[in-house]
């Protein structure tokens, strides 16, 4: 599904169909029907520290933070996630993966099912992550994605992945409502939430991707409302904590940023990543169901974490978590066309192959685009380490004040 550039970057090539029901119900083994949204019988609770109920907790947490009910994992249809998941890793790098596709399974693919095919047309996906929390934490930073997992009327989850030859998995998760009916009345649902804390800076690599030009951005600000309630009107304001405007991008369901649909959800889209340890406000006004509101919510974002790059069990437990890399450049220069790269830290590694600052093209002209300016001195670069291959950590920046030279 993505390009060389977009794996060895280990950015999230993520594709949600939001709003998707199984379109033929999965026979049972005595050839009566099952319909996987048929309210199931209880399980039995999955041990702790399985995959599965990692995902549950992590999407629990989210959901608490905004004062949404827990949702439970579905093991009736766990089996459909994993095939989904293993129909992925058969075709990757095939057309059946590009874009939204590989929600739509082709039959005569292999790994094609049934149950697979239910998960996929109902599932967030994502095609190439370092774990199972990795891929919700990046699923929460994109507008599409986010939403699903923020729905009140949520109840159920499922969970698949299937291994790489590298370590790294094909990932889906699959949503379930329910009829609970108070859920209507935990609309409409923000996030951040208000006063929450550390909150990330920078917006995900989504498919698709509702930035202009594609550019990495901040951390997304969403208000949803139901997803086919009338919402007009949108007006929307970003502050710092000293009540300075700060520039976004804004999709909303009269002025949607792509083709997909925004399903009531208003998206405020900073257009620089945020600032770590700072403060901010959001307000929106608009008309729901013919009545005029207004909604108001502050945050804080991450504070970042110190990590010498020096240091491999450091790099290694920062991992996803944003971060202030500090360490020695041994070289660089492009790695390909579009991407610069600066390897800091030792030379070799025990576990992994290399830490590597990736820096945009444009920004590497922004800094000068020669190697030897950095080779030898020491370095500080602000982004989130994530693990690609199996064997390379990637620090990628999105503005040049993201990188800084403080030992020559």
């Amino acid at each position: 599904m993505a390009s060389q550039i977009a794996r060895w970057l280990g950015l999230a090539l993520l594709a949600s169909c939001v709003f998707a029901r199984s379109a033929q119900p999965r026979p049972k083994p005595g050839g009566q029907p099952v319909d996987p949204y048929d309210p199931v019988a209880p399980e039995p609770k999955p041990a702790a520290n399985t995959p599965e109920q990692k995902v549950l907790q992590l999407v629990n947490r989210y959901r608490q933070a905004t004062g949404l009910p827990p949702v439970v994992l579905d093991a009736k249809l766990r089996q459909g996630c994993m095939e989904h998941a293993e129909y992925m890793r058969r075709n990757r790098g095939t057309e059946a993966m590009v874009g939204l596709n590989a929600h739509q399974q082709r039959p005569d693919l292999p790994g094609a099912t049934a149950a697979g095919a239910a998960c996929g047309k109902a599932a967030d996906l994502f095609p190439g992550v370092s774990d199972l929390e990795a891929a919700v934490d990046a699923w929460m930073s994109g507008l599409y994605h986010r939403r699903p997992i923020l729905t009140p009327s949520l109840a159920r989850i499922a969970v698949g992945y299937a291994k790489l030859d590298d370590g790294s998995l094909m990932a889906a998760l699959m949503f379930v409502d329910g009829d609970d009916p108070s859920a209507a009345g935990r609309w409409p649902v923000s996030y951040p939430s208000d006063n929450q804390t550390a909150i990330p800076l920078e917006f995900g690599n989504e498919i698709p991707n509702p930035v202009p030009g594609g550019a990495r951005a901040g951390y997304p600000l969403t208000i949803q409302f139901p997803a086919f309630d009338k919402v007009t009107g949108v007006k929307a304001r970003l502050t710092d904590a000293k009540g300075k405007p700060v520039a976004f991008f804004l999709s909303d369901p009269e002025h949607p940023a792509t083709s997909f649909g925004q399903y009531g959800v208003v998206c405020l889209i900073p257009k620089r990543p945020l600032e770590p340890q700072r403060r901010y406000e959001v307000q929106v006004e608009a008309t729901w169901k013919g009545k005029q509101g207004r909604w108001t919510w502050s945050f804080t974002t991450v504070t970042l974490t110190r990590v010498d790059a020096h240091d491999e069990a450091a790099v290694i437990h920062a991992l996803n978590v944003p971060s202030m890399v500090r360490g020695k450049v041994v070289h660089g220069g492009m790695m390909d066309s579009e991407t610069a790269f600066l390897q800091i830290g030792e030379r070799t590694m025990k576990r992994y192959k290399m830490v590597s600052v990736l820096i945009p093209r444009a920004v590497w002209q922004e800094l000068g685009g020669n190697p030897a300016r950095f080779t030898g001195k020491t370095v500080e670069a602000e982004g989130t380490p994530h693990l690609v291959q199996g064997k390379y950590i990637n620090v990628p920046i999105t503005i040049a004040e993201q990188l800084r030279i403080v030992e020559p």
